[in-house]
């Protein structure tokens, strides 16, 4: 392909995937409408848009450790930062796209234009995910273990404090162990030999506890924004980190629900009822989802406008780590 008719193909799908996420937003602005008109609805400035400020920060952050991540698939593994925000946002907002598959076709079409392995890219970023969704659970067991379930309702909190800590030294130091095991089965999803890295139990473990970082800034940011749209009677802080946790590690395990809507909300105002009461929780967990994707779409547009187009790369791209 040429580089002209790269670029355009590059602009086509960029036009898709932000329509996608514009539509997306639109038809789920539309939906919950019902819910959130009976509210006198006023936010406080500041406070929103210090947690929008928070959030959009935590976006080049998990930008960030997906680059410096490649490394464990190979020293040839090198993207700039540049590049690596087109492609993440990009390719981020291409799950708004009916199917399931575009998400990953673009971040290996788009990583292998660059030089990168497709499969580096893609791996990269499922670790990525992995890491955040044991984290987010071992945080939740260690803030808030009511959320989790009823098993933890008689256990002294101190030890579950201990048994998340345990958790997270497990899985620090058996996940690349357990490397090789992974090859089958992301094989038989993905339909092609996929190779995890074994990256050394040191750097793996700032990689683990770097990603704790996303959920707590995330949490400050959600008890923010309920600051804004309710003011004193907003959750208290460590119930805002906690709550929007566990709901978010919800709505990722529910993979038949797309950005885990409806189960991310319920598990919210569940979590939140109980202070807040159910009115002021529906509240939230609406408007968050609102502001979420309305944040996510402005933050790609802007970051999508100041980065240069792709360059074509000088090498090869890499078929296998």
């Amino acid at each position: 392909m040429t580089p002209r008719y790269a670029r355009l193909a590059l602009i086509a799908a960029q036009v898709v995937a932000i329509g996608a996420a514009a539509w997306f937003l639109v038809t789920t602005a539309r939906d919950a409408w019902p819910s959130l008109a009976r509210f006198r609805i006023a936010p406080a400035p500041l406070p929103l848009l210090a947690a929008s400020l928070l959030t959009a920060a935590m976006y080049f952050f998990l930008i960030g450790t997906w680059v410096a991540s490649l490394r464990w698939w190979g020293g040839a593994q090198r993207l700039a930062y540049r590049d690596a925000v087109s492609i993440w946002f990009l390719t981020n907002l291409a799950r708004f796209i009916p199917g399931t598959v575009w998400q990953f076709a673009g971040l290996g079409v788009m990583a292998s234009r660059r030089g990168i392995s497709p499969v580096a890219a893609t791996g990269a970023l499922l670790l990525q995910q992995v890491v955040l969704l044991a984290t987010g659970l071992l945080l939740t067991i260690a803030l808030a273990p009511e959320l989790i379930g009823p098993w933890t309702a008689g256990a002294p909190h101190g030890s579950l404090i201990a048994l998340a800590a345990l958790g997270a030294a497990a899985f620090i130091w058996g996940f690349p162990r357990a490397a090789s095991g992974l090859r089958s089965l992301t094989a038989r999803l993905f339909k092609r030999e996929f190779v995890w890295p074994a990256p050394p139990v040191r750097e793996f473990g700032a990689y683990v506890a770097i990603l704790v970082l996303p959920w707590l800034a995330y949490g400050v940011a959600f008890w923010l924004f309920g600051r804004s749209v309710l003011g004193s009677l907003a959750p208290g802080l460590l119930l805002a980190v906690a709550a929007f946790t566990a709901s978010y590690v919800a709505g990722i395990v529910a993979v038949f629900a797309p950005g885990g809507i409806v189960v991310r909300e319920a598990a919210l105002v569940a979590a939140l009822a109980p202070q807040v009461g159910p009115d002021s929780a529906l509240l939230l967990a609406v408007g968050s989802r609102l502001w979420l994707v309305a944040l996510e779409l402005a933050t790609a547009l802007i970051a999508l406008a100041l980065v240069r187009p792709p360059r074509t790369p000088t090498t090869r791209p890499l078929s296998q780590p």
